[in-house]
């Protein structure tokens, strides 16, 4: 049905002048360009610093910085909050992390380890550009000498860019191909069927918190007033659906991972995982407060059994998760008793199947980035010892959830064709609200069920044992519904 089943490069750095540019976490290797050794800079230095030292440690200064780069301790002097915050973060090392294995001159590497490495101005090499080292303010931002010169012109300012090709332009490749993988999952594009609505001046507010990256950034992420009319006129390409910084913090570090690798931090704008008292009041599971990361948008709406127009939101994994359901003020006992997940104490919840990691095995395979955010059996294995046998496990889930789902399906149409008024929503071809008014209360908690759990259920992966025990009492409760009302 098509109800339950909807679901939810870019050119030179340059010209992607973002506040929100990067993702945090660097994955060994650098992005494939063509490694001729040369150094297109237009930056002249007469200073000889090519002569060994003492300490063999290169000289470093910044005599080069005359172009239009400027350095990010220069950016500092406003924007110390941020430039503080930055420097706890990898990309503000980024160039160690290549000398620390004899690649700190690879030019092949340099570029995405430095600020404006082959652009006019950019980095050059320590003794000349020390201060362009790293992936700075100006890597994302794009050059800012002219605003910090001129400070009061708004017109220097750099525009805020929340395009997944700001992060794209670096974190690509055999090595780390999360804008790849990014790109071909359902967070890289708007909801066809929302484009429209949002170019027309609508739904934004209802919509946009998790389809619009647009909407979030500014309404959830900066906190400002947004109008529908945000999106007016633009088309799917110019609107950005949840790209990295809508995850991801490109300005600091924040504790939210819960097992990073190598002193990583991911920075990650909500906790990866939480742990919540299940409720089935309508506010709590709309609360992303309590939810994790994935949760923030994964979460029930406030559609309840009651409800006679449409199934509940297909958006509804944390709560299943979780074991809870909406439920209406006037009959607050739940229909499932709330039961978490078995999978509740999985190392990193969602993330250890959706976001499952791999590093390059160099003439093997590439990196997994997990930024397709389909499952990966490779995360069960910790648990299910083997893929296959997690690979398996499922399978055989998916399987008995089928056939609690066509039962279920069966005993609710069986119960049409005997009183000849169709059980489903209006939405699904389902009677009008005259019809809908002589549907026993027993039908309409057994399809909501029926929707609730295959929406949120994930083949009933999320919560099996909830799941199971949904289907169940839906079944029974559409085997045994009285007669429509007059």
């Amino acid at each position: 049905m098509s109800g339950y089943k909807r679901w939810l490069r870019s050119s030179s750095i340059l010209s992607l002048i973002a506040a929100s540019g990067a993702i945090a976490f660097l994955m060994a290797g650098c992005p494939i360009v063509p490694n001729d050794n040369s150094n297109t800079n237009t930056n002249t230095n007469t200073n000889d610093n090519t002569n060994d030292n003492s300490s063999n440690e290169e000289p470093k200064g910044d005599s080069g910085l005359t172009g239009a780069y400027i350095g990010s301790e220069r950016c500092s002097l406003c924007h110390n909050n941020v430039h503080a915050n930055w420097a706890e973060t990898l990309h503000a090392g980024a160039l160690e992390t290549l000398e620390a294995i004899g690649q700190g001159k690879n030019s092949v590497c340099i570029g995405c380890h430095t600020v404006g490495f082959g652009q006019p101005g950019g980095f050059v090499d320590r003794a000349t550009t020390n201060a362009l080292a790293g992936v700075g303010c100006e890597a994302c931002h794009g050059p800012a000498r002219s605003h910090a010169e001129n400070a009061n012109d708004e017109s220097l300012r750099p525009t805020i860019n929340i395009s997944a090709s700001v992060c794209g332009t670096c974190h690509t490749d055999e090595h780390h191909p999360n804008f790849e993988d990014w790109s071909a999952s359902k967070h890289a594009a708007v909801e066809p069927e929302l484009v429209p609505r949002f170019a027309a001046g609508t739904s934004l507010g209802t919509c946009g918190k998790c389809h619009s990256g647009d909407y979030f950034y500014r309404a959830i992420i900066k906190g400002e007033t947004v109008s529908d009319t945000l999106l007016s006129g633009k088309t799917s390409e110019e609107m950005n659906a949840i790209t990295c910084a809508i995850c991801h913090n490109p300005h600091a570090k924040t504790g939210n991972a819960a097992e990073p690798e190598d002193g990583r931090d991911y920075q990650l704008r909500f906790p990866q995982i939480a742990f919540t008292t299940p409720t089935n009041t309508i506010a709590a599971v709309q609360d992303g407060s309590r939810f994790n990361l994935c949760g923030q948008c994964h979460h029930a709406r406030d559609r309840v059994w009651t409800d006679s127009s449409r199934e509940p939101h297909p958006s509804d994994q944390v709560n299943v998760f979780f074991g809870e359901m909406p439920m209406p003020a006037a009959f607050p006992e739940p229909i499932v008793p709330s039961r978490a997940s078995v999978h509740l104490n999985a190392p990193e919840q969602c993330s250890t199947c959706h976001v499952f990691r791999k590093p390059l095995e160099e003439g093997i395979a590439p990196a997994v980035s997990g930024h397709t955010f389909e499952v990966n059996f490779g995360g069960c294995v910790g648990c299910h010892g083997t893929e296959e046998i997690a690979e398996a496990k499922l399978a055989a889930l998916e399987a008995e959830i089928e056939i609690r789902v066509e039962r279920l399906r069966a005993a609710l149409d069986a119960w049409s064709d005997t009183h000849s008024l169709e059980w489903e929503y209006t939405s699904e071809g389902g009677p009008n609200a005259a019809g809908q008014a002589r549907i026993p209360a027993e039908i309409k908690k057994a399809r909501y069920i029926l929707y609730y759990v295959i929406a949120g259920g994930g083949n009933g992966a999320h919560n099996p044992d909830y799941v199971r025990e949904g289907l169940q009492i839906a079944e029974e409760l559409a085997l045994t519904a009285p007669a429509p009302a007059p």
